[in-house]
């Protein structure tokens, strides 16, 4: 690719940032729950299938997704998850029950995994490969870039127009997306030689993968809400099936003609090391988006437009982050620029959990910004480690591995440290008040988030390798 700029390499820049910024819209429905709960006379537990149904499935379909567009090209799959996408919205803003709002999610997940597994990809054909880590940090700032939308427009749109708002109100950036790569994605770009598609599409192994996953995920959810819990029948069955799947998954994977991930792929240090590090990074920070709220609204008694700006504060320095560590992994390599990236994210977490019901709110602001900082650094540098470790015709199935290795450690994270912290709090209020006991466990979980992403910190600096050298 050539280092000179033109109209339709901004066009094609834009598709990818548009692509990014439509899958990160997400995080807005966090806020649209307790609306969605009053409007259909539902419970939490209930409500909460909007969330887990929708991070399993786009976990499950993004790798296969992947796949599809290195044997058919990005741009197919990207038009079809922009256009799948569009259609969910419309579907899920009429939705008449929450059974049909959870149903249409399952679509609009199949157009997210479609998008994650191929922004990514199209941005690394944008810039010339000796400026691979700027592509990757403009794809983290675009990711982030969503993040302050949705956290900042979702609670004004859900006061003033309720909670289909969150959905229609993405209608006019998804049909911007649409025309954009219509116009502007080659049918050329990424994909294998025009002999590959001859090749079959590993159909198997993808729906192996989604059943890997929605047994897990949902196996893990259930334990915590249905009755009987981890000694149910159907909690067993879903996590039985788990290892089930798994095992027909790589018995199927080594006899596939095209693998939805092949072996040589998987065996790379690179690919290894980048979503072992995406998946221990997400797992430690998604602590701050489902047990940090309640600190914020019940311990120091603020606003949701406070937590709302606070969130906003982390996607921010996310965002600013993200450039300069794409940057930085272009002249110092990947492994300082990562390393770096989750420690400071250990860092952030590690303050955190040092907050009580007296801390002023510029103490947990100090604190979020920094982890918003060094979540932009280790994204970029395992993108860039990511991609540059694996042949530019499989860009597509990389891409869908780090979907899947973000969606894994988000959902492994509100199941496990979630019982965690329920646990905690059982036995802390034993002994102390309710008030007392919740900021024990929110501490104890926030160490152990920090913990987790000094892990990943120690992983990525003793395995990550520069591309190339």
């Amino acid at each position: 690719m050539s280092a000179r700029i033109t109209w339709r390499t901004i066009a094609l820049a834009s598709a990818s940032a548009l692509g990014m910024v439509l899958a990160s819209l997400d995080f807005s429905v966090n806020v649209a729950l307790p609306a969605m709960r009053d409007a259909f006379g539902t419970d939490l537990a209930a409500v909460q299938w909007v969330i887990v149904v929708f991070i399993a499935t786009r976990a499950g379909l993004a790798l296969g997704a992947g796949a599809f567009a290195d044997r058919f090209g990005l741009r197919m799959v990207y038009l079809f998850g922009t256009a799948t996408y569009l259609v969910s919205m419309v579907c899920m803003s009429f939705s008449p029950t929450l059974e049909s709002l959870v149903g249409f999610r399952v679509l609009q997940a199949l157009g997210t995994g479609c998008l994650y597994s191929t922004a990514p990809a199209i941005a690394a054909t944008v810039f010339p490969e000796h400026r691979r880590g700027l592509s990757m940090g403009f794809t983290s700032a675009s990711l982030a870039s969503g993040m302050v939308m949705s956290t900042l427009a979702a609670g004004p749109l859900v006061q003033l127009f309720d909670w289909p708002a969150v959905f229609w109100g993405r209608i006019p950036l998804t049909a911007l997306a649409l025309v954009i790569g219509l116009l502007a994605v080659p049918g050329s770009i990424s994909g294998e030689s025009r002999s590959a598609p001859r090749q079959k599409f590993d159909v198997a192994g993808a729906v192996l993968v989604l059943s890997l996953l929605w047994c897990l995920m949902i196996g893990l959810r259930l334990g915590q809400s249905v009755e009987g819990g981890w000694t149910s029948p159907l909690v067993l069955a879903l996590l039985a099936g788990a290892p089930v799947a798994l095992a027909l998954l790589v018995w199927v994977e080594r006899r596939a003609e095209s693998p939805v991930l092949p072996g040589a792929l998987a065996r790379l240090s690179g690919f290894q090391t980048a979503t072992g590090a995406m998946f221990l990074g997400h797992f430690s920070q998604f602590v701050i988006w489902f047990i940090f709220p309640f600190y914020i609204t019940d311990s120091l008694d603020r606003s949701p437009v406070t937590l709302g700006i606070l969130f906003a504060v982390m996607s921010s320095c996310n965002i600013l982050s993200s450039p300069v560590g794409g940057w930085l992994c272009d002249r110092w390599g990947v492994r300082p620029v990562g390393s770096v990236g989750l420690g400071l994210t250990a860092t952030g977490l590690l303050v955190m959990s040092a907050l009580d019901d007296g801390s002023a709110i510029w103490h947990p602001a100090g604190a979020i910004a920094i982890v918003g900082l060094g979540v932009g650094w280790f994204q970029s540098a395992a993108y860039a480690l990511m991609l540059g470790s694996v042949p530019s015709a499989r860009f597509g199935t990389a891409s869908g591995a780090m979907s899947l290795a973000q969606a894994s450690g988000t959902v492994l994270c509100v199941a496990i440290v979630g019982a965690i912290f329920a646990g905690l709090s059982d036995h802390y209020e034993a002994t102390l008040p309710v008030s007392e006991s919740f900021l024990l466990a929110y501490r104890d979980v926030f160490r152990i988030g920090a913990t987790t992403a000094a892990l990943g910190a120690i992983w990525f600096g003793l395995r990550a390798r520069q591309p190339g050298r």
